[in-house]
């Protein structure tokens, strides 16, 4: 579902819950990053009347629908409709590269350990594409089957690029040869640990954790519920997150090795995770706090007492944290039922900062 029909029921539903733009938390974002000035196709969506009409496969030029992260947190990509997708400098907060991938909507990106390559896929097409960030250039297309793909991801290595199509299955990839090296028929939803040294995935009735090393398994886990999905996973801390689109909690934290929920569950409501509509859940590890998205929002959840702060909403879908856990990232977007406009851009704020305005948490120094 796109931001301006899900977060046209998401404003209503928080209007209701009594949330509201002045009783949100946050900061301001320490900056925010632009696209580049290029011409724009005509938006696939008007409003006729009272009427709203879309045209398939295309969506709005300024959406984002996807956000990550390199592994060093210097580089962060957002893959956009139309197919476009862009690489910003976090530090200088410049654009390095903008390609247009011809994917249609880019749901899927991921920026390989050395920050030389991106892989991109979308709803346009049934292909994982490779590209070079030096140039721009198309370095090989892979075909992909039950696309589109829904998540891209770098293993430790150049090479090894973790996937899932449509309902699975989960793959990895050669990124030099294009050729898959692994592939687990009856396992989906894939998430990397934080230190990228494990994979989780879906299986069944079972959560099944690998060694990204060798991909062999280490553990299968009981699915805590029927429709769990799998968010983040943090092995250095023995926890994972999952959503649960059926529970009144939404994210659920987990001790790994033994299955116990985290002390405090009654948290402040964070607002609802709905996979159709984006978000992510990712673990701190330096301090165990939880970062997210969903509703269009981004919040901060200390798991360990069951505060949580929210931001105001940002009519996005899409989220990040980096992986040394030091920015967070949103995409910043209008809505048609927006009292103001704004420039559709990526807001970044230092986590430390929302930490402290929040009250939330003692960040590692």
């Amino acid at each position: 579902m796109k931001p301006y029909l899900s977060f046209l029921f998401t404003a209503l539903l928080l209007a209701v819950d009594g949330q509201s733009f002045a009783q949100a938390l946050f900061p301001k974002p320490d900056t925010v990053l632009y696209d580049t000035k290029h011409k724009e196709p005509k938006s696939g969506v008007e409003v006729v009347g009272n009427e709203i009409r879309i045209r398939s496969g295309v969506g709005t030029p300024s959406t984002i629908n996807v956000l990550a992260f390199s592994r060093d947190s210097s580089l962060l990509a957002a893959g956009k409709d139309f197919g476009r997708v862009v690489l910003w400098d976090t530090a200088k907060g410049s654009v390095i590269r903008a390609v247009e991938t011809g994917q249609g909507i880019v749901n899927a990106v991921a920026i390989s350990p050395d920050n030389q390559l991106i892989a991109t896929a979308g709803q346009g097409d049934s292909k994982i594409l490779i590209w070079s960030i030096t140039d721009g250039s198309l370095l090989r297309s892979v075909q992909v089957e039950n696309a589109p793909v829904r998540s891209l991801e770098f293993g430790l290595n150049n090479s090894s690029l973790v996937g899932s199509g449509n309902g699975g299955p989960t793959f990895v990839i050669d990124a030099a040869s294009g050729k898959p090296t692994k592939v687990f028929p009856n396992e989906w939803s894939p998430i990397l640990s934080v230190n990228g040294k494990a994979m989780m995935t879906v299986r069944h009735d079972s959560l099944v954790v690998r060694n990204t090393q060798t991909w062999k398994e280490e553990s299968e886990i009981q699915l805590p519920t029927k429709s769990a999905w799998p968010l983040s996973l943090d092995t250095d801390s023995d926890m994972y997150i999952y959503g649960d689109p059926e529970d009144d909690h939404s994210f659920i934290s987990v001790r790994l090795g033994t299955g116990e929920l985290f002390p405090d569950q009654k948290f402040g409501r964070l607002p609802q995770w709905n996979p159709s509509e984006g978000g992510f859940a990712a673990i701190d590890s330096r301090s165990h706090l939880v970062f997210g998205h969903s509703g269009g929002r981004l919040w901060l959840w200390n798991i360990k007492d069951g505060k949580s702060c929210t931001s105001p909403i940002l009519y996005s879908e899409s989220g990040a944290l980096s992986p040394n856990g030091s920015l967070l990232a949103g995409g910043l977007d209008n809505s048609i039922i927006a009292s103001s406009k704004v420039k559709p851009g990526v807001a970044i704020w230092h986590t430390a900062s929302i930490s402290t305005a929040c009250g939330i948490g003692e960040k590692a120094q």
